[in-house]
């Protein structure tokens, strides 16, 4: 029991050692002052130009979709009607030319270019090169032994190569470049003769 008391007195002495006589006062903060709410000015929008749409002068009669063949006049069954001469056919007016509308004004400013664009003329380049590698693998593949996968595979690297030339005549070359790089993979991946 010695030693229970022993450590019950320790106990204590921790205990007392850690207590003291007086409380912590709380610290005295100022309080915040929030700025009032700023009024919210929402200007209307200017109201849209009305402005009349210019005259357009006539325009030509739209053609007849043409045929190969005729179709045949719906038959009268009226005995008056079948006496009668048809109407003579009036000639045909000529429209008044139709004015070409302005040109669209030249940008003489200087043109922004990215740094993906910065060398478009080489960037058109690396892609034709990409899509002529392309053509020239699947040029060297049999159409006829690939098997159904296979022959999709085949179709869809030939669709890649049209779709990035039509890119690359529309200048889209980041486009053009994803194309021709998923052809040139495509092809790639086939198995040749």
């Amino acid at each position: 029991m010695n030693i229970r008391g022993a450590c019950l007195l320790a106990a204590t002495l921790l205990a007392s050692a850690c207590a003291t006589s007086r409380a912590a006062a709380p610290v005295e903060r100022p309080a915040l002052e929030v700025p009032p709410v700023p009024p919210r000015i929402v200007e209307p929008a200017p109201p849209p130009e009305t402005s009349a749409p210019e005259p357009v002068g006539e325009l030509p009669p739209e053609k007849p979709a043409t045929s190969t063949t005729r179709a045949k006049p719906p038959v009268s069954r009226d005995p008056v009607r079948d006496t009668q001469k048809p109407p003579e056919a009036k000639p045909a007016e000529t429209p008044a030319p139709v004015e070409q509308p302005p040109a669209p004004p030249q940008n003489t400013g200087t043109q922004i270019r990215t740094p993906a664009t910065a060398d478009a003329a080489a960037a058109e380049k690396v892609v034709r090169e990409t899509i002529s590698r392309a053509r020239e693998r699947l040029k060297n593949i049999d159409y006829q032994r690939l098997k159904g996968g296979a022959q999709k595979a085949y179709n869809e690297a030939k669709d890649f190569i049209d779709r990035a030339e039509v890119a690359v005549k529309t200048s889209n070359l980041d486009l053009a470049k994803g194309l021709a790089s998923q052809a040139e993979k495509l092809a790639n991946e086939l198995p040749s003769r």
